[in-house]
């Protein structure tokens, strides 16, 4: 990129709203998880053990065959606080980026709005270019924040979602063991054998959905990085462009206008 125009890095600021637009408005997510109940962000910090209804339940002895269920939630735990805390320091570089480019135009409109001709008409688009830099930058900022907050808002998604699928597991369990406890004495333990391969094969099932999630989970999160990745080569191309027209201004080739006279 060689030359820039008000037009090059005002189509670059469009393009960069339009991912943060696609991030907030959840294009990246998959199918399955666009139609998955959303989940508060504070269930990254639940740290939820939905097995334990099983110790309740008196068949505590099939937490040990069945634990790889839980094994997810303990991965996918997080801290909700800081999350937002992230976020939250990108808004305020995006707003504190907007009120900068706001104040610039405010005092090159006040200061430049007797001049005429062509010098007034370069200086006003090389100012238009350096708002919408700045703007670029603010929109960036902005980006990332969604983009922390809506991914933070996706994996306490999966949290609920898995410990919605482990509970319902246990739901069908418990009822199977307890049977099977109440005839061990007349089977001779027969009937606990049998319902144990049973039990363990419910959580197999339950596994095969939790893993189902997670490649959901990872299939958007790759789409998410791939739009995050986009902004800031986008950023990228914006800084050269306004380095460009810093080099413009200090050879002089950037004119400033000339008074008006009366």
């Amino acid at each position: 990129m060689t030359t820039t125009d008000a037009g090059t890095i005002a189509a670059l600021l469009t393009e960069l709203r339009t991912t943060t637009n696609a991030i907030a408005a959840d294009e990246w997510l998959s199918a399955d998880l666009a139609a998955t109940p959303k989940a508060p962000i504070t269930e990254l910090g639940t740290n939820g053990k939905p097995l334990q209804a099983l110790d309740g339940a008196g068949v505590g002895f099939l937490t040990p065959m069945i634990s790889f269920l839980e094994e997810p939630l303990g991965q996918l735990s997080g801290n909700p606080d800081a999350v937002q805390q992230g976020a939250a320091e990108f808004q305020n570089a995006g707003k504190a980026a907007t009120a900068l480019a706001d104040d610039y135009g405010a005092k090159a409109g006040q200061e430049t709005d007797s001049w005429t001709g062509a010098s007034a008409d370069d200086y006003a688009k090389t100012g238009k270019e350096l708002i919408d830099g700045v703007l670029s930058v603010a929109e960036t900022a902005l980006t990332n924040a969604s983009a922390l907050i809506k991914a933070g808002e996706v994996v306490a998604q999966v949290v609920a979602e898995v410990t919605r699928l482990i509970t319902e597991a246990v739901g069908k369990i418990v009822p199977i063991m307890t049977q099977a406890l109440a005839a061990a004495a007349a089977t001779f333990g027969q009937s606990v054998a049998v319902a144990i391969p049973q039990c363990v094969q419910i959580a197999v099932e339950c596994g095969g959905q939790i893993a189902a999630k997670l490649g959901e989970l990872l299939a958007s999160g790759e789409n998410l990085i791939k739009l995050v990745e986009g902004a800031s080569a986008v950023l990228k191309i914006v800084k050269q462009a306004m380095s460009l027209i810093g080099d413009k201004a200090e050879s002089g080739s950037a004119q400033l206008p000339t008074a008006k006279t009366a």
